[in-house]
């Protein structure tokens, strides 16, 4: 479609105007371009450069004022245009930062997904120049108007990010096909690069593309990880503690725990495979975490004890987050335990080391 756009360049000479005119009062005139910034242009240069951020929108006419050039003279007819800076130059001359008109023919893409539009803030993801005179027209401006003056980041031909705004746009365009894309996020403690790229290539994508946008967003890790598990896990997972709670399996007694999700789900969206780690899991209740107790210690109990209080620490050693969500656990006895592994087979020295105190003192 043909647009007009700005790019927010970083343009010293302009910034260096606007913000001398800021400094001055907000009003400026070419003697004082060329007397405080840019002493080896001719003074017709200088008002021809005001003259061009006049258009821009960055000043605007303000009458004219006598004022004597570098050579002590006074310009053509002993006066000079003076210009006001607008609101607009003022912003730029504030935040450093001017806006490169640009006209010309451009290929636009914009996402249907409400995801990304949410993720990124803006549903524009890529705007590249274009020729082409293939494609059926369609009206575009219910498409494009809410875009309008709005900032927009995009990639341009080296793959950094650049910040443009569309101005004014044709009604008509040129119409392609959809192009199916695939979403992906990698997502940093507090902050998330979301990269969308072309699932097959079209007559319109080329083939060179790694990628139509690449963004980054405000995203917390543990957000995301609440959804997938939430997602994969259902009631099981409490968010508030961040724990899987789940039965004892004498298959599985690990705490911490890698989970594979095949089809994530976030946001509606479903993903491809991915894995999270260190994934916490606790016993689902009292009983199953009596049972996950005994287990363990049945197989992996490793020193002898010699009192309670010293058996007792050890189940805070050793088992201290599941006593984190059972604490009644951590007051249990040697004499309980061994009850309970007396009725296990195989369990013959792991009560010895729980008894080694009664056997001494036969």
């Amino acid at each position: 479609m043909l647009l007009e756009i700005e790019k927010k360049v970083k343009d010293r000479p302009y910034i260096a105007i606007l913000m001398r005119a800021r400094e001055a009062g907000g009003e400026i005139t070419p003697s004082m371009v060329r007397r405080d910034l840019l002493v080896s242009l001719p003074l017709k240069a200088c008002e021809n450069l005001l003259y061009r951020l006049t258009d821009l929108g960055y000043f605007e006419k303000a009458g004219v004022k006598s004022e004597r050039n570098l050579n002590g003279q006074y310009g053509q007819d002993g006066q000079e245009p003076v210009f006001r800076i607008t609101d607009k130059g003022r912003e730029s001359a504030q935040t450093e930062t001017f806006w490169q008109p640009e006209k010309g023919a451009y290929m636009v893409y914009k996402s249907k997904s409400p995801l990304i539009t949410r993720l990124i803030g803006q549903s524009i993801i890529q705007i590249t120049r274009h020729k082409s005179d293939r494609g059926e027209q369609r009206n575009t401006s219910d498409v494009l108007k809410q875009d309008l003056n709005k900032p927009i980041k995009v990639l341009n031909q080296e793959g950094h990010e650049e910040e443009i705004r569309i101005i004014g746009f044709e009604e008509k365009c040129l119409s392609y096909s959809q192009v199916d894309t695939i979403l992906e996020i990698e997502v940093y403690e507090n902050e998330a690069a979301i990269k969308i790229k072309p699932k097959e290539n079209k007559e319109n994508v080329k083939k060179s593309e790694d990628a139509l946008g690449k963004f980054f967003t405000p995203l917390r890790e543990e957000e995301v990880r609440d959804a997938l598990l939430a997602g994969e896990f259902g009631d099981s997972y409490d968010k508030d503690k961040r724990v899987v709670r789940t039965p004892f399996s004498p298959e599985d007694l690990r705490w911490i725990r890698d989970v594979r999700i095949q089809k994530p789900i976030y946001e509606g969206v479903e993903f491809e495979r991915v894995q999270l780690e260190g994934v916490r899991f606790i016993p689902s209740d009292e009983e199953q975490a009596r049972m996950w107790v005994e287990e363990w210690l049945l197989r992996n109990v490793d020193k002898y004890f010699w009192s309670d209080e010293e058996f007792q620490a050890y189940l805070h050693e050793k088992l201290g987050i599941i006593l984190e969500f059972y604490p009644q656990l951590g007051g249990m006895t040697r004499k309980e335990m061994i009850d309970r592994l007396s009725k296990r087979q195989n369990s013959f020295y792991s009560i010895a080391k729980l008894e080694a105190a009664n056997y001494l003192s036969y």
